[in-house]
């Protein structure tokens, strides 16, 4: 079982990370579980006045990512391979995506997200294999930055 250090070291993880400044987040973390919150309007939508598909990815994958990373305290995962499905259209100030662990086999990590809108209507739903590198965790941006509690 991980701890509640190494959720905050993840978050601190992903919030150091430089594609986060330029698409501002908040990341939550907990056991087989993460949730990501991103502030939305039209400086992030497409031609059409709505949502691009590459931020509803990017919430879905990160929620997924750190769902899976949650239960591995060794070394840094890579995501594999995430399918994502797209129901509706979004135009409103926040999303919210939710990551769950499904389950593991060995260096393979299997985890899910759904997206939700500021009304809370499911928006989209992914899916993703993520497989653990050799890279350890330690060597990650932000990941050593917290001292323990």
């Amino acid at each position: 079982m991980t701890t509640p250090y190494h959720w905050q070291q993840l978050e601190q993880m992903y919030h150091s990370a430089p594609i986060n400044t330029t698409i501002p987040s908040v990341m939550k973390v907990g056991q087989g579980s993460a949730e990501v919150t991103i502030d939305i309007g039209p400086h992030l939508y497409h031609s059409a006045q709505s949502l691009h598909g590459s931020i509803y990815f990017k919430a879905m994958d990160d929620a997924a990512f750190f769902a899976a990373a949650s239960i591995e305290t060794e070394n840094f995962i890579l995501t594999a391979r995430f399918k994502v499905e797209l129901y509706q259209p979004i135009i409103g100030s926040q999303i919210i995506s939710k990551g769950h662990f499904e389950k593991r086999d060995g260096k393979k990590i299997w985890a899910g997200a759904e997206l939700f809108d500021n009304q809370n209507t499911l928006a989209a739903r992914g899916e993703g294999l993520f497989i653990v590198s050799k890279h350890p965790l330690t060597n990650a941006q932000g990941y050593t930055s917290l001292l323990p509690q």
